[in-house]
């Protein structure tokens, strides 16, 4: 036997484990076991809570990497559905926007700048301005070389005007070479204007152009706007999965650290020594407390019993609930043989066998003479030889009980036995119409009986049974089916004919009536019955049935000759043996039985 505690010292975090063996070693062996097992199993424990949850977290980070993957492949494509690019430094259309601003400022200072030069080269080609300067005459060589020439030109004239005088030919000549070359400088500044004008139209028209482009992203930058909504609360979804996802895989990285380095967080202090001496049991302190307490649960077992149970087990117990007297107890009659039995008894006690009663239970009485259940029969055969005031000749005696199981069918087939042994002429009536157990066991092989009987008005099938000199007769029960309204042909004219005519051919009927309490065949035929003998079985009706069969008017309890109470304690009638034991030898198992014969007769 091994004996255990487990308890905390004090108010400490120690543990103290204490252990109850016949061996002292074995003791201390098994508390050292107990505690390496504890922390085993704290290992264990903290093991298996780490791979659960790393289990959990496994199926949580493969369900949260494919919702950060969908999230990202949900932002991916609504930015290709809606034509969304995004680079390094913003959307491609937030940079094309600011390029095309940068770009417009650029054009439109170029396309000012080209009108400047062309507006300025006009006024100078309108004026007719010869020294006029652009940006370009500095760099026109030809401009250059024309202006030194009217220079130069200019510069002879005026020496020649200034010697010569104004007319002079060479003056003249100088004059005209110098109108000449402004012609040359007009002309070229024309050309220069020219293309002036070209680069004003280029500058002007790219100006204009990257102003339509600008325009239009403008345009679709509001509906772009609308989207970079959606877009954001896709990718703030997105980049919460992702967070969710790094969160867990760092949380499932420490779970595997921890999986891989267990540690227990209580240790021995201090191991068990084996006692040096015994400290349980206290042999006189425990043979006292089971001494006093086996004697206390046995009377409260006791007393429980006898405030639960509501059957009836003594005589007493039967006359006072009746009111009727008590005339005969038949102790239990055991046919338990050997355990060839046992299935049998265990099919019928759960419903899957019908119960068949023994035929040496019917003839006890007479098989062994001096058995109880023969010295209840005497009992019952002196009260019923006592002349009686209600008929002279046949005496008509209903054997009943309350409910069914009691015995009453062996009760009444030893009476019959008993009655027969002394020389009376009986008959046996199975009037149990619904179950005739009476003639199942004494008469199988019938063929008509009673039914046929009553149905046609001719005597037919009574049957003949012997047993040790016994010779009485049984009109049995034969039903091929089911009997409907049983009372109504019990009380038919036929059968209460019959009756009539089977007393004055015999002595003693005895009647096997159903239990009375669950059936009304014993009051449908209470005027055909002299006298009644009612069986009450051990341990077998409650209080309360016994009490409902007698105040319900089932039978006229007037008639009630007495109770015969069956199946008694055995151990009354083991005191009743040691008390005449040297008047008859009681050993009534050591005598052979008799043969039982059956004879039919028509």
């Amino acid at each position: 036997m091994l004996l255990y505690s487990v308890k905390r010292v004090g108010i400490t975090n120690i543990i103290e484990v204490s252990v109850r063996t016949p061996y002292a070693e074995r003791s201390a062996r098994y508390a050292n076991a107990i505690a390496d097992g504890f922390i085993a199993d704290q290992l264990e424990a903290k093991y298996e809570t780490t791979r659960r949850g790393r289990s959990w977290l496994e199926g949580r980070l493969s369900e949260l990497r494919d919702q950060a993957t969908a999230a990202d492949r949900a932002v991916q494509d609504y930015k290709a559905k809606t034509n969304i690019v995004d680079t390094d430094k913003g959307l491609m259309s937030e940079r094309q926007v600011g390029d095309l601003n940068a770009s417009l400022i650029v054009a439109q200072a170029k396309t000012a700048e080209a009108k400047a030069r062309y507006d300025r080269i006009k006024d100078i080609v309108n004026r007719n301005i010869t020294d006029g300067s652009v940006t370009d005459s500095t760099q026109n060589l030809v401009i250059v070389r024309l202006r030194q020439q009217y220079f130069d030109s200019a510069k002879r004239e005026a020496d020649i005007t200034s010697k010569y005088g104004v007319n002079h030919v060479a003056a003249a000549n100088a004059r005209a070479e110098m109108a000449e070359i402004q012609r040359s400088l007009r002309s070229e500044f024309n050309r220069i204007a020219e293309a002036y004008s070209s680069d004003y139209e280029v500058a002007l028209a790219g100006e204009i152009s990257i102003k339509k482009r600008l325009d239009g992203l403008v345009a679709d930058a509001g509906i772009s706007n609308q989207s970079r909504v959606e877009l954001r609360s896709l990718e703030s979804s997105s980049q919460t999965y992702r967070s969710l996802y790094e969160s867990f895989l760092q949380k499932y990285t420490q779970a595997v650290q921890d999986q891989s380095f267990p540690i227990s967080e209580a240790r021995v202090v201090s191991s068990a020594k084996p006692p040096l001496r015994k400290a349980w049991p206290k042999g006189l302190v425990i043979l006292g407390l089971a001494i006093v307490g086996g004697t206390a649960i046995g009377l409260m077992l006791a007393l429980l019993r006898e405030l639960v149970r509501s059957s009836v087990r003594t005589p007493q117990a039967v006359e006072q609930v009746t009111g009727l007297p008590c005339i005969a107890i038949v102790p239990r009659v055991e046919t338990f043989k050997s355990l060839r039995d046992v299935l049998p008894r265990f099919f019928v006690a759960i419903g899957l066998r019908q119960h068949v009663i023994s035929k040496e239970m019917l003839v006890d009485a007479v098989m062994h003479p001096l058995s109880g259940t023969a010295e209840a029969m005497q009992e019952v055969k002196m009260l019923l030889e006592r002349p009686s005031g209600r008929s002279a000749g046949c005496r008509v005696i209903g054997m009943i009980s309350a409910i069914s199981g009691e015995g009453k069918t062996m009760i009444s087939s030893n009476i019959a036995h008993y009655l027969a042994l002394s020389g009376r002429k009986v008959l046996l009536l199975d009037y149990d119409l619904r179950y005739p157990s009476l003639t199942r066991a004494l008469a199988p092989k019938a063929k008509v009986g009673l039914l046929e009987t009553i149905d046609t008005g001719i005597l037919q099938g009574v049957t003949t049974i012997q047993a040790r000199g016994a010779k009485l007769q049984i009109l049995p029960t034969v039903m091929e089916e089911q009997v409907e309204h049983t009372s109504d042909v019990l009380r038919s004219p036929n059968n209460v004919a019959l009756l009539k005519t089977l007393r004055s051919s015999y002595d003693f009927i005895i009647v096997d009536y159903p239990p009375a309490l669950d059936f009304s065949d014993v009051r449908g035929t209470d005027e055909l019955i002299d006298e009644y003998l009612m069986v009450v079985g051990f341990d077998r009706p409650s209080k309360r049935d016994l009490a409902e069969c007698i105040s319900r008017d089932r039978f006229d309890t007037s008639r009630v000759l007495g109770v015969i109470f069956n199946r008694a304690d055995p151990n009354r009638h083991t005191k009743q043996r040691s008390r005449i034991g040297r008047y008859m030898p009681w050993n009534s198992q050591s005598m052979e039985p008799y043969p039982v014969n059956t004879m039919d007769s028509s």
